[in-house]
C-alpha cells in the first residue's frame, strides 16, 4: 500500500518558508434554483485575500440532492472551480452530510487540472479519506507537514447502511450538540493510526499534521463549552453537531502527538478556535449564500506554518467583511442571521 496517493501536484513551503491552508465549507447548492453567483464572489475576495497554497472545502457543497442531474452538477462544479483553477491554486474537498444523499462523486472535481480530491483507501467506508503532504521548499523528499482528510458521512441511517448495525441512540443531556449517527468511523481511527506509524517508521520521524473533515468531533463541544480553559477564540451562534458516538480519532491523535490542529465545518455560524489537550480544535463557519448563515461571520479558517518550526503555527478566522470589495456583494436583504 502506497503511504501518500498519487498527486499532479507537489504540494510545497514557499520561498518565504510558510505553507498557507484555507478551509471553507457549507455552499449548499439548492434544488429549486441555481446558485447564489455572490458564492463565486466570496471565493474570489478569499482567495485574494490570502493568497493560500491550498484551499480547502471542508463538505456540504450541496443540499441534499439539489444536484442529482449530472449536467447541473459539472456546470456546478465548473463554477465553484473557476476561482482557482483561474488563479492556479490547488484545492481539493472532502464530502459532508448533505454530499452523500445527493450522492457527489469525486471525479466530477478531480477533472479540474488544480484539484487534488481523491477517493482513498477503498477499504475504507465511504469515500474522500486521504492524505496529502507537504514538502520542503528545498525539494525535500521527507514531508513537513501532512494532512489528513477524513469523509465524515451522513447524519443519518450511515450506521446501517455501512455495518448492518442498529443506528446509535441520541441522549441529550444539560449540554446539547448532538447530531445522531455519522461523523469519522473507528476504522478511519485505525487508518490514520497505522499509517501515520509507517510514516514514522519510513522516516524516522513523526511529521506534525492536521486533521479536516466536515462534522467536528466529540471534543470540539469541549471547547465550545469551555471556553476559559480552551482559550476560545471567534465566535459560537448554535451548538456543536456532533456524532452521538465517538470514533476515537481524537484519542489516536493525542497519543501519536503529531497533529496539531482539527479544522471542521457543518456548524455554518460557529467561528470558534480554542486547544483541547494541546491540539487546536475549530470550525470555519458557513461560505454559502444558499443555506442559513451569518453575513458578519462569513468567511473561513486560514492556517499559515512556517518551514522553521512548523508546530509554531498561526490560525484566525478570515471574515470575508473585511476582505477588499466584499462589501459590494456580501449582505443581502431578507436573510436569516
Amino acid at each position: 500500500m502506497e503511504l501518500f496517493e498519487k498527486s499532479r501536484i507537489r504540494l510545497t513551503f514557499d520561498g518565504n518558508g510558510e505553507f498557507r491552508l484555507l478551509c471553507v465549507s457549507d455552499y449548499h447548492a439548492p434544488a429549486e434554483r441555481d446558485w447564489d453567483e455572490r458564492l463565486i464572489r466570496a471565493e474570489e475576495a478569499l482567495l485574494d485575500e490570502a493568497r493560500p497554497h491550498l484551499f480547502a472545502i471542508l463538505g456540504d457543497l450541496t443540499h441534499d440532492g439539489a444536484l442529482d442531474s449530472p449536467d447541473r452538477l459539472c456546470r456546478y462544479a465548473d463554477a465553484i472551480a473557476g476561482p482557482m483553477e483561474a488563479r492556479e491554486i490547488p484545492w481539493c474537498h472532502v464530502p459532508g452530510n448533505h454530499d452523500r444523499e445527493a450522492g457527489l462523486p469525486i471525479e466530477v472535481f478531480a477533472r479540474h487540472s488544480h484539484c487534488l480530491s481523491v477517493r482513498g483507501p477503498r477499504e475504507l467506508p465511504g469515500y474522500g479519506t486521504y492524505l496529502l503532504p507537504v514538502y520542503p521548499s528545498d525539494g525535500g523528499e521527507i514531508p513537513r507537514l501532512l494532512l489528513w482528510f477524513f469523509d465524515s458521512h451522513t447524519s443519518t441511517g450511515a450506521w446501517a447502511e455501512q455495518f448492518g448495525i442498529p443506528e446509535p441512540h441520541e441522549f441529550r443531556s444539560r449540554t446539547d450538540g448532538f447530531d445522531r449517527g455519522g461523523g469519522v468511523y473507528h476504522r478511519q481511527a485505525r487508518w490514520f493510526w497505522e499509517t501515520d506509524r509507517r510514516i514514522e517508521e519510513m522516516y524516522g520521524e513523526r511529521i506534525p499534521g492536521v486533521m479536516l473533515m466536515h462534522i467536528p468531533l466529540e471534543e470540539h463541544r469541549l471547547v465550545a463549552t469551555n471556553p476559559s480553559l480552551t482559550g476560545l477564540t471567534g465566535e459560537i451562534e448554535e451548538s456543536c453537531g456532533i456524532p452521538s458516538m465517538n470514533p476515537g480519532l481524537f484519542a489516536a491523535a493525542y497519543e501519536r502527538g503529531d497533529i496539531l490542529a482539527v479544522v471542521a465545518g457543518h456548524d455554518h455560524i460557529n467561528t470558534f478556535a480554542g486547544r483541547y489537550m494541546g491540539i487546536e480544535l475549530s470550525e470555519d463557519g458557513s461560505l454559502g449564500y444558499d443555506v442559513y448563515g451569518s453575513d458578519n461571520l462569513r468567511g473561513g479558517r486560514l492556517l499559515t506554518f512556517r518551514e522553521a518550526d512548523v508546530r509554531d503555527f498561526a490560525s484566525e478566522h478570515m471574515y470575508l467583511k473585511n476582505c477588499p470589495g466584499a462589501a459590494d456583494f456580501l449582505f443581502r436583504e431578507g436573510h436569516d442571521d
